[in-house]
């Protein structure tokens, strides 16, 4: 396997959390939460740290073209374990972890990474917690979420957090952006997009979320009177869609279906904007 020195995009969009998280490399903190970006943002630079950690020919970052860079790209590497609640993460699963945390890493360090923290159920949440309330030597764990908001508080009170920058537009993954559109002429007219919303690749919980985000900024470029969806609308409708918008998080929260979350939060805003005064 051969692989670029080039850092990858998700990389370059964020390169001031890259650069902040290469300042960690001497003195890295055992639990470090990274939100916000987007989803394949936050994964590749909790592997563009444990490259910086174990970099044989470090420059200004790790060099991504040695044995220890292409074992981590690669997931091959014996240190890196790799947690996915959306996969239906248990708690035996966390708790069958726990005798290779207590153990010396094979290289310099140990990295536990926690894809979309935000979905852990309480179980495995608070057995996650007891790892970081008693930290190993040389173990870190990285929890990557859309927001902290999502995490065990306890769990964010004992990281360091890692806020990542918004990349240039809507912040939304590129898929979405037909969707936004698609979105955007139901509210005008009432026509398309409701179909969509009941496919699982258009819509699970993060890309909702993320969704919804989307939705808050183009609503505040409106009420600004800023190009948008909602340039120049009235302040009454405004504060409806962000009630709106705040019970659609709070379903999305009490894991409610988002398929039935996004088609409410669609037939509600397309009600309140036609809506004649």
């Amino acid at each position: 396997m051969t692989m670029s020195s080039a850092p990858s995009t998700a990389i370059q969009e964020q390169s001031n959390a890259a650069g902040l998280l290469l300042r960690l490399v001497d003195n890295p903190p055992c639990s470090l939460v990274l939100e916000g970006g987007s989803q394949t943002q936050r994964s590749a630079l909790a592997g563009y740290l444990l490259k910086a950690l174990h970099c044989r020919n470090p420059g200004d970052g790790p060099c991504l073209k040695c044995d220890m860079c292409v074992k981590i790209e690669a997931d091959a590497f014996r240190d890196l374990f790799r947690l996915t609640p959306l996969e239906g993460l248990s708690v035996d699963e966390v708790r069958e972890i726990r005798p290779a945390l207590s153990q010396s890493p094979h290289h310099g360090w140990r990295m536990v990474v926690v894809e979309e923290a935000g979905e852990m159920n309480a179980s495995c949440a608070n057995a996650l917690l007891k790892s970081v309330e008693e930290p190993v030597s040389r173990n870190i764990f990285v929890f990557l979420s859309n927001e902290r908001q999502s995490i065990l508080p306890t769990i964010v009170s004992r990281s360091f957090v890692l806020t990542l920058g918004r990349t240039p537009g809507t912040g939304l993954e590129s898929g979405q952006e037909e969707l936004y559109s698609d979105f955007s002429t139901f509210v005008l007219h009432g026509k398309g997009f409701m179909h969509k919303c009941s496919k699982k690749e258009n819509f699970d919980l993060t890309g909702a979320r993320q969704f919804l985000v989307r939705i808050r900024l183009d609503l505040a470029r409106g009420m600004r009177g800023e190009k948008s969806l909602f340039k120049n609308i009235e302040p009454v409708k405004a504060n409806k869609m962000l009630l709106t918008l705040q019970k659609a998080e709070q379903a999305l929260a009490f894991k409610a279906r988002t398929d039935l979350v996004m088609q409410w939060l669609a037939l509600t805003m397309w009600k309140i904007f036609n809506k004649k005064q």
